[in-house]
């Protein structure tokens, strides 16, 4: 008689007899009992890994701005996803293994992130501080999911088989298993794939957005890298100014810096602030679109309104949501025209919001009798103001001739091109080019676009423009500056009219 069974509990032997019985019961064949004890370890530590990899395989961190989770999960045929929730996920077919590597971005640092948005130099090390956070969070997930699914294999054989032998065998099976996927995944990993992403959810609507990432990106740090050239031909071209033989401003000219259509580019601050300091002017006007989507997230980019040390005047593009015009109203300077006349630097301006917002090409097409109706009301409530405006401005000109005879000057941007002309009654529109180089997405283009500013100067008795400088730097791989200077009353341009109208800027501006 076995003196272990003699000398164990009951409830044990009883165990023991249970599972014998069921593992070999007199009904089985001996081949089919032979084939159970081989395949039961390994069945056991595939289940085992499977479960404790979708329990405990998740690694945990933050990568600059991200926090992300990391996770390798057993399917039948591998591949990388990125998730982006809500708005999708990214599929790339990255290699043959069958294990999926799942990345989910769980948060983003709002404040984090904002600092990247605050100082644009630091967007040219930010792919490589994410790409380096990424290979250290992979290689310690791969390393936690290899010993969950080992440590997952090895219970489960020991809990259900209580068996010494055949418990090692599973952790062999499970080590093996996990070996074996891991060098499958490395021998047909392809880092092409990232070039042909598949989009799933509403992302799969506007694969072009990060499609684009990447030439933005690597066109950024030249971008950056050559803002110092525009900086510094900025004193050069004020230089070249003093010895122009046409008019010279004095110390009592009311002297305005207009921008436009900045489109979220970083690189247009540091230009502003260098040609309002340059120049000394009074206020900064900014016809619209200062950033591109209109989102809460963009409304950080504005913070550096508060640091140019003279007022900002500005009116909403259809670009620029209710929420970008109040981050911009939050600037202790900054003065957002709303239908209301305001008193700043000497001139009256009167401006009103773009009546759309048509961010992106999901909400194009709004039809044209839309634009002239807004811009009919503002125009007839501008009509009735009284005393007049020195100076209106709004985003789109292409209605401008309802503000024929009401103000003298009006000012717009939205076509990313720059132009002037006069209108019959003798208002003259000034078109502002875009001062952020249409922005981000313009880095995307082989042809560069070139940063536009004025800096326009007033009479400050009869408040009339008497000159202006047109400043053109340019785009990327560009650090070329130069200026024109026109008098009021010279080269005005053509009247718009019905035989000679101004073109409509394209709506994807």
């Amino acid at each position: 008689m076995d003196v272990a069974t003699e000398t164990s509990p009951p409830g044990d032997r009883l165990r023991r007899r249970a599972w014998r019985d069921y593992s070999r019961p007199a009904t089985w064949p001996w081949w089919l009992h032979r084939t159970f004890t081989l395949l039961s370890p390994v069945v056991l530590a595939l289940a085992g890994a499977w479960i404790a990899l979708a329990v405990a395989g998740t690694t945990q961190a933050y990568v600059g701005p991200l926090a992300i989770d990391v996770a390798f999960r057993p399917t039948l045929s591998g591949e990388s996803v990125i998730h982006l929730d809500p708005v999708g996920a990214v599929v790339l077919d990255t290699h043959s293994g069958p294990v999926t590597l799942d990345i989910s971005v769980r948060q983003v640092d709002l404040d984090g992130l904002s600092g990247y948005v605050d100082n644009p130099y630091s967007l040219s090390g930010l792919d490589d501080e994410i790409t380096a956070g990424i290979q250290d969070v992979l290689v310690d997930a791969a390393i936690r999911a290899a010993l969950t699914a080992v440590i997952g294999g090895t219970l489960a054989a020991a809990l259900v088989l209580r068996s010494v032998r055949r418990t090692a065998l599973a952790a062999g099976v499970a080590t093996a298993a996990v070996l074996g996927s891991y060098g499958l995944t490395a021998l047909t990993f392809d880092s092409e794939a990232v070039r042909e992403p598949a989009y799933t959810g509403p992302l799969a609507a506007a694969p072009q957005l990060i499609g684009n990432a990447e030439d933005i990106a690597t066109n950024f740090d030249a971008y950056a890298d050559q803002l110092a050239g525009f900086v510094a031909n900025v004193a050069a071209v004020y230089d070249t100014t003093l010895n122009l033989q046409t008019f010279q401003p004095n110390d009592d000219t009311i002297r305005v810096l207009h921008v436009s259509d900045l489109h979220l580019n970083p690189a247009a601050w540091d230009i502003i602030d260098a040609v309002a300091e340059q120049y000394a002017v009074d206020v900064i006007v900014d016809s619209g679109d200062i950033v591109d989507q209109g989102t809460p997230l963009e409304s950080s980019y504005v913070r550096p309104i508060a640091d140019l040390g003279r007022p900002y005047v500005f009116v909403k593009g259809n670009h620029d949501s209710v929420a970008t015009a109040a981050a911009v109203a939050a600037a202790p300077n900054a003065v957002v025209l709303d239908g209301e006349p305001a008193e700043v630097a000497g001139l009256r301006f009167l401006g009103a919001p773009d009546p759309r917002f048509t961010p992106d090409k999901s909400v194009r097409g709004v039809p044209d009798e839309v634009i002239r109706e807004g811009t009919e009301e503002f125009a007839d409530a501008a009509e009735d103001l009284e005393p007049p405006p020195d100076v209106i401005v709004y985003h789109d000109p292409s209605h401008a001739e309802l503000f024929d005879g009401i103000a003298p000057l009006v000012l717009s941007g939205h076509a990313h091109k720059r132009d002037t002309y006069v209108l019959d009654e003798g208002t003259r529109v000034m078109v502002q080019g875009s001062t952020g180089g249409a922005g981000l997405r313009g880095l995307r283009d082989e042809d560069p676009t070139p940063v536009n500013l004025s800096v326009l100067y007033f009479d400050p008795e009869t408040k009339a423009l008497v000159a202006w400088d047109d400043l053109t730097l340019g785009g990327l791989g560009q650090t070329s500056a130069e200026i024109d200077r026109h008098q009021a009353g010279e080269d005005d341009g053509a009247a718009q009219g019905p035989e000679d109208p101004s073109p409509a800027p394209d709506l994807e501006n």
